[in-house]
């Protein structure tokens, strides 16, 4: 029955606007005129607070093949105003904010029956990654994501003695090793701040680089000036949608799993969800990861593992250890935490780790870091202090994909990627301009190429 539903809902929604290719924004009017912003661009969901529900904008929307979702708050009852926005002919619901589990449910369950678009925007430690998930799921708990000084001015660092880069991607990792559903990250700009252009990109950067969406929400004098037709207002814009659209005609790519020699055994109750997790902290160092749920822990998840950590040994069953047991005889290492080392359970409501977690981390991480030493474990980057990373391929390592991505507000010159094999073929693709094969060099332990500079995101593609 859900299978028939989801074909249903499918039909309904069309070819082009599959709840995968669905590109989010926060819309903040009910005026059909402003529409006229997203003409040259690749948003095609818009969410619209309760308070803007209209039948001239639904029907202006509707002719640019826009979907439109009712965006609800917890607070009075949610299925009455689910079903006037279906009366109103909206295409579904999102349900931003802490709701009541049964709720949700029931939420999810007439929003199935009617062929409409459900989507769960929740607490991070309750999100739904089991096989009846609605069609998106995601969070309302997004770190603002960027190079975020303290108030002295000086940019803070983390256990791992990098510069600390404030971001969504570690968590989005283990989402992503636990589930095939689409996923939004919704995270309004700070209150009472003016975003520059530099910090929209790297919102919209941050989850995508692994396959998820930012639901794009503009500040509100940014919109005013959209509005208005102001032109810088318009000039930015441009560069939002050409990095949105990068993402998007790339978006196949990430059907690739994730690659690389270092595994992460990990679940959500001992921090996979929380932003600066041992994730982050072994990504800060440009060291490619494989997170491993623990309902994935069997052979076939460390095919091409050399190292694993086990962040919480005592959690796995007979089988499960037996499984890493086996791995360290066929020649992997192991690196487990020491006998009644264990995280706090992180809170429902929780987004980062706190200082108590950190200190936890910190206990481990020297004997992380000196298990990973200099080794490459499947790209090495230098001069990417202000970058994250995230690579894919197939375990044979035939075609890798890396994604970069530049947290500063600067350009970011001279940067050289040395990947693990022999790779005949490198291509980078950036948003601003024509692809370019890159001239590759041999390395000790491979293939390596130079990027001149690189100003908000970039990808390549090595291919043997």
């Amino acid at each position: 029955m859900r299978l028939l539903m989801l074909l249903v809902l499918a039909t309904v929604l069309g070819a082009a606007t599959q709840p995968s290719d669905l590109v989010p924004a926060r819309w903040p009017s009910d005026d059909p005129a402003s529409l006229a912003i997203l003409n040259e661009s690749p948003i095609n969901c818009l969410l619209i607070p309760e308070a803007n529900w209209s039948n001239a904008f639904l029907a202006a929307a509707h002719a640019k093949n826009i979907t439109v979702l009712a965006l609800l708050a917890p607070g009075s009852p949610a299925l009455p105003r689910v079903k006037r926005a279906l009366d109103l002919g909206l295409d579904g619901a999102v349900l931003e904010g802490d709701f009541p589990e049964a709720e949700a449910k029931a939420v999810r369950s007439s929003l199935t029956a009617s062929a409409k678009l459900s989507v769960e925007l929740g607490l991070r430690g309750r999100i739904p990654l089991g096989a009846n998930a609605p069609s998106i799921i995601g969070t309302f708990q997004g770190v603002w994501a960027g190079i975020n000084p303290h108030e002295d001015g000086a940019a803070h660092a983390a256990p791992s003695g990098a510069p600390w880069i404030d971001t969504n991607a570690g968590f989005l990792r283990f989402v992503r090793a636990s589930t095939d559903r689409a996923f939004w990250l919704s995270a309004v700009p700070p209150r009472d701040s003016v975003v520059n252009l530099s910090r929209y990109l790297q919102m919209i950067s941050d989850p995508a680089m692994v396959g998820a969406r930012w639901v794009i929400s503009f500040e509100p004098g940014f919109f005013a000036k959209l509005l208005a037709g102001e032109g810088k207002a318009q000039k930015d814009l441009k560069r939002i949608n050409q990095v949105l659209t990068f993402f998007e005609q790339n978006r196949k790519l990430q059907s690739l799993p994730a690659f690389g020699q270092l595994a992460v055994v990990e679940d959500t109750q001992n921090g996979a969800l929380l932003s600066g997790s041992v994730l982050d902290m072994i990504t800060v160092k440009h060291t490619p990861v494989r997170p491993v749920p623990f309902k994935s822990v069997d052979a076939k998840a460390f095919d091409q593992a050399k190292m694993a950590v086990n962040v919480d040994p005592q959690s796995l069953d007979p089988k499960q250890q037996q499984v890493l047991k086996d791995f360290t005889r066929s020649g992997g290492t192991v690196l487990t935490a020491p006998p009644g080392w264990r995280m706090p359970v992180p809170r429902p409501d929780q987004i980062v780790t706190d200082a108590e977690e950190v200190k936890k981390l910190d206990q481990i991480w020297k004997e992380v870091n000196a298990m990973m030493g200099r080794r490459n474990l499947g790209v090495r980057l230098f001069n990417v202090s202000s970058m994250l990373s995230n690579m894919l391929g197939p375990a044979d390592g035939s075609r890798v994909v890396v994604y970069l991505v530049n947290y500063s507000d600067f350009p970011v010159d001279s940067v050289a990627a040395h990947l693990l094999g022999k790779y005949s073929r490198i291509t980078i693709h950036w948003p601003e301009r024509a692809p370019k094969t890159l001239a590759p060099y041999e390395t000790e332990d491979g293939t390596g190429v130079d990027i001149d500079i690189l100003e908000s995101t970039a990808i390549l593609i090595a291919e043997k």
